[in-house]
């Protein structure tokens, strides 16, 4: 019996200094993916960069939202602003337009306003003051930007009883930019067969992505939609290595060795078709928040990272990718 005993001891620890063993070389393993991963992400980073469009002229065009007992959502051209204000809480922010704006010409900024979370209107203590202002280069100072329009609501919003409320903010605009025809020549969304299945099958393989820590095939599927960002807001590729080199969200995105990292579902969601069907967008019903949405624990906090992503089909492809 003791014998028995003696080998069943024997064994267990073995088995014990085994696994222990195996973790052991399966973090060594992960640390060493992790570390491959980020490595092929800087690279296509520094190859990707040297595709940024430059300018001689770099005019910017900002909307002001600060806003109070309502909720917001902005869009210009009939693009959804990745932005959101669809919160209780008031807000004070500047929201980037250029990559908004396919070519110069006229623009169509729209404003809409919702009541509170729990009320039926728009209260008479709603507030909303929006301001497009215009820089004529992107470095110049707040102090010197040019004033275009101001809207407000009117002061008897809470007397007029309404669920909804529109603001429209037309103007001109010159950029030394013009990406109008990727949009005109997509195709209409509305007349794809079965486009919702089609939509929530590219965001979960997007999602999948993230899940699996695939980041360099993730970037891969958004680079043109930020080359777009980056380009006409003019950041300059020196700019982006340094940004980087403080916080890589490509890398942040996608790493594993994180605590309670949490990708969340494609669910309790609504699609949105826009600029006249050629764009579609999933967002969560509850706060019009992105969809494609993961989390994870921090000793400061719950960090993150959200990615605004709009679909578009191109001209002659049956395939939907990131606008």
């Amino acid at each position: 019996m003791y014998f028995k005993k003696t080998i069943i001891c024997i064994t267990s620890l073995f088995f014990m200094n085994s696994c222990a063993q195996n973790s052991k070389n399966d973090k060594k393993n992960n640390l060493k993916e992790e570390i491959k991963m980020e490595e092929e992400i800087i690279a296509y980073q520094d190859k990707m960069y040297d595709k940024i469009e430059t300018f001689d002229k770099k005019p910017l065009y900002v909307l002001q939202v600060n806003k109070n007992n309502c909720r917001v959502l902005v869009s210009c051209n009939d693009i959804p602003h990745w932005i959101t204000f669809f919160n209780n809480s008031g807000a004070s922010t500047p929201l980037f337009l250029n990559d908004y704006i396919t070519k110069s010409g006229k623009q169509l900024i729209t404003i809409q306003i919702y009541p509170k979370e729990g009320q039926e209107f728009i209260a008479d203590n709603a507030d909303l003051d929006v301001k497009l202002h215009y820089a004529k280069h992107k470095d110049d100072g707040v102090d010197t930007y040019t004033n275009l329009a101001h809207v407000e609501l009117p002061e008897n919003i809470g007397s007029m009883k309404v669920p909804y409320f529109e603001l429209k903010i037309p103007f001109e605009a010159i950029v030394p930019f013009d990406f109008s025809k990727d949009l005109e020549l997509a195709q209409d969304l509305s007349k794809i067969p079965n486009i919702e299945e089609k939509v929530v099958a590219k965001y979960n393989q997007l999602r999948e992505l993230l899940v699996n820590g695939d980041g360099l095939s993730f970037l891969k599927e958004i680079e043109r939609s930020d080359l777009r960002t980056i380009s006409y807001l003019y950041f300059t590729k020196k700019e982006m290595l340094d940004q980087n080199k403080e916080e890589n969200l490509d890398i942040k995105r996608v790493r594993k060795d994180v605590k309670n990292r949490k990708v969340y579902p494609i669910e309790n969601y609504e699609m949105t078709f826009s600029a006249n069907n050629r764009l579609v967008i999933l967002r969560r019903k509850k706060d019009k928040e992105e969809i494609i949405n993961l989390e994870f624990e921090t000793e400061m906090g719950i960090d993150g990272s959200i990615r605004c992503t709009i679909l578009y089909m191109p001209k002659g492809s049956n395939e939907l990718k990131v606008w």
